[in-house]
Order: C-alpha cells, then sequence, then structure tokens
C-alpha cells in the first residue's frame, strides 16, 4: 500500500471520482465523510488540512484520514504544540471517522498511525468517531506505547443528563403509515395529532428552502437556535455558533446536502430544522433546529420533526439519524441507541513528538506570541518564541518581540 498526504485543495479535486467510489464501498461511511461535505470544508482552510490517503498496488483509494492542523498553547507541558483535529468536527461535523476499503481496515489503519506518528503534532482528537468499534481501536493502538498514551473521552451535556455518544436513528419502511404503526400508542396518537392540524389549519405552514429563500431562511434557523440558546450558552458563544450554523447550512443547501424546512405560523417562522440527505446511503441525519420558545400552545418542534420524517419517508430514504444525543424525545420517535467513539492519543513528554512546529502554524506563531505578551502572559510569550525561532531561524523577528528573548 501506498500512503499519500494531501495538502492542497487542487490535488484533492484529482481524486473526487476516486473517493466516491471509496465512499460508495464502505458500510460505515456517513455523508460527514463524503467529498461534498469535506471538500467544501477544506477549501476554507486551505493550508491547515492533512488528508491521508492509502492506494492499493493497483492504484485504487482505500482509505481517507481527514485531519485539519491547529496551534495551542499546552499548559501541562508549557510550551506551544500541534493538535490534529478531524478536519470535519472543526466545522461542525456531527460525526468523524476514517474511510476504508472494509476488507483492508486492519492494515488501512495501522498505516495512518505510521503516517501520523511521524508529523509534527503533541495531540491528535478523535472526537465523535462514527465507524466500526474496530476501527478506532486499531489506529489508536498502532501508536507507539512508549511515546504516546491514549484516552477514551466522554461528551455529556445538559448536567451529564445527555450523552452524546449515544445517536439513536431509525430504520424507515416503506410508507409513512408503516412508521406510525412502530411507535407506541401515545406517540403515533399525538403525531397524528400534530400532523392533522398541520394539514387542516390554514395558520400553519411547512415551506422547503429554495435558492431564492436560502439566505432568508438560514438566516431564520440561525435566529430561532439562538434565541433558544443564548441563555445557557452566552451570547459571545451563541452568536459564534448560530454564525457557524448559518455558512455551514448555507454550504449543504448550496451543494444539494441539507433539506431545510420551517413552519410559519400565521406569516410568522417559529421553527426550523435542517437534516443532511446522504443520496449514497439513502439517510436523513437531523443537524441543527431552532423553534420560538414564546410559542405555548402547540408542539411545534415535534410537529416538524414528524414532517422531516414523512419527507424522508417519501424521498424513498432508508433511515433517520437523530445523531448525537440521547434525549428521550428521540425514542418517542422510534429511535435506536447507536454508539460512537471518542478519543485521543497525546505525547507523553508533552509538545509535539518532533520537538519543532508544523510548517502550516508559521504564519500563525508571531500572532499568538503577540497576544500572549500583550495579555501580560510574558513566560509563555518567551517560551512561543523561542520555539518559533527553533524551528524557523530565517522567520524575522521585530524589535518589540526580540526584546522577549533572553
Amino acid at each position: 500500500m501506498r500512503i499519500e498526504t494531501i495538502e492542497t485543495t487542487d490535488r484533492l479535486f484529482e481524486i473526487e471520482l476516486d473517493w466516491e467510489e471509496l465512499y460508495q464501498a464502505d458500510p460505515h461511511a456517513h455523508v460527514y465523510l463524503s467529498s461534498d461535505f469535506l471538500f467544501s470544508v477544506a477549501i476554507r482552510v486551505e493550508g491547515k488540512f492533512r488528508i491521508i490517503t492509502a492506494w492499493s498496488v493497483d492504484d485504487r483509494l482505500i482509505g481517507v484520514l481527514p485531519l485539519m492542523v491547529t496551534t495551542q498553547w499546552d499548559n501541562s507541558a508549557r510550551c506551544l504544540n500541534n493538535v490534529l483535529d478531524m478536519l470535519g468536527h472543526v466545522f461542525d461535523a456531527d460525526y468523524t471517522g476514517i474511510l476504508c476499503a472494509p476488507e483492508l481496515e486492519a492494515p488501512i489503519c495501522r498505516a495512518f498511525a505510521s503516517e501520523v506518528s511521524g508529523m509534527d503534532f503533541g495531540r491528535i482528537i478523535l472526537n465523535y468517531f462514527s465507524a466500526s468499534e474496530s476501527r478506532l481501536e486499531v489506529f489508536t493502538g498502532a501508536f507507539n506505547a512508549s511515546l504516546f498514551e491514549t484516552k477514551a473521552n466522554e461528551h455529556r451535556i445538559n448536567e451529564g443528563q445527555t450523552n452524546n455518544l449515544v445517536c439513536p436513528y431509525v430504520d424507515l419502511p416503506a410508507s409513512f403509515p408503516e412508521y406510525l404503526a412502530g411507535l407506541s400508542s401515545n406517540s403515533r396518537q399525538k403525531i397524528r395529532r400534530l400532523l392533522r392540524q398541520l394539514d387542516s389549519d390554514p395558520s400553519l405552514t411547512i415551506k422547503k428552502t429554495r435558492p431564492e429563500t436560502y439566505t432568508q431562511d438560514v438566516t431564520i434557523l440561525a435566529r430561532l437556535w439562538y434565541q433558544k440558546h443564548v441563555e445557557k450558552k452566552g451570547e459571545k458563544r451563541a452568536a459564534r455558533l448560530a454564525d457557524m450554523f448559518k455558512e455551514v447550512v448555507m454550504l449543504g443547501l448550496a451543494s444539494g446536502m441539507v433539506y431545510l424546512a420551517i413552519l410559519w405560523r400565521d406569516g410568522q417562522p417559529i421553527a426550523a430544522q435542517a437534516n443532511y440527505i446522504d443520496k449514497v446511503k439513502q439517510e436523513a441525519l437531523f443537524h441543527v433546529a431552532g423553534r420560538d420558545e414564546s410559542v405555548r400552545d402547540l408542539s411545534a418542534g415535534l410537529m416538524l420533526q414528524a414532517h422531516c420524517i414523512r419527507w424522508a419517508i417519501a424521498n424513498g430514504l432508508k433511515r433517520f439519524d437523530f445523531t448525537i444525543g440521547d434525549e428521550p424525545y428521540k425514542y418517542s420517535l422510534g429511535g435506536v441507541d447507536r454508539e460512537i467513539g471518542s478519543a485521543e492519543v497525546f505525547t507523553k513528554a508533552g509538545g509535539n513528538v518532533t520537538g519543532k512546529l508544523d510548517n502550516c502554524c508559521r504564519e500563525d506563531v508571531l500572532p499568538l506570541v503577540r497576544q500572549y505578551a500583550a495579555n501580560g502572559r510574558t513566560e509563555e510569550a518567551r517560551i512561543a518564541l523561542q520555539q518559533v525561532v527553533e524551528t524557523w531561524p530565517d522567520l524575522p523577528i521585530d524589535k518589540e518581540l526580540s526584546a522577549l528573548r533572553p
């Protein structure tokens, strides 16, 4: 097998057809590992991604590990290090993972671990890893135990009540009545009542977004999400996340990967939901929703969710994936548990395994040093500057920064 690390979008587009063929062949592939999704991310982080690929002797693409390089201060090691994160996850993917030809899963994962081990990094984060259980185990287990440690991560929200590594889904039958027949009596009656109300009440309507309304509808979704979460997440973080949702959903709409529906009442939007649509795997994957919390007399969120499931069945999809989190409402809609993994691998000594910083952060490190100095983190600024000088002796250092050197 031949390993190639891709760092340019030009090379990515050259292998697009190979990627799509591998995606078709991998039973654990999901929309967040598709070329449509990850190529759109790579374009936005040009120079920061490292997509490791494996090729067979007959030049077939048989494996893909999509990574992105970030630069962070490591408090424990007291130095800058580079963190390898999953490329999709930094752009709001619910799932991450490795694409593999299924018959070669173990050797591909070991080869990827060997390749990553020689890169400039101090930590690799493998959160929300959706694949076969063995895929994550083989990959993390292949790192040299004398140099690296591995730990599993938990992801709980809502004061620990919701486990985000449990991802309910429902396999969809051929018709919506068949779907309803598989629910509990209470759930079935409630959904029927809501959908009858939707179909008969002229003040209620659900509109699918269209190209001419993309911007308006994505803005509505982001606003409803922000209003629901701002109190818990704080204004700054909620605004940043809402802006990210706008960009991600807009990209998905433009590429035909997202179905966005908005529930209107008397001409006012009261709920919105965006689902990714995987046409290859015939799945709908819930992504983000928002609703007007002031509407108390209508289960707007459940009405819209039921509509989306009915839409998925009508469009011939075979599965509705509620994605991360074991919230109770997902089980009332027929959800069945599926668990995903989450882990990280990091150097025992702290800092990058090579002792040098990744070249992709060359342009980022001096602004970081200045930021540390401006914030009174003088010692950290000095350490970071020394790392910069050791990695890039030719990098020009101005007088202001030179004053930090011993």
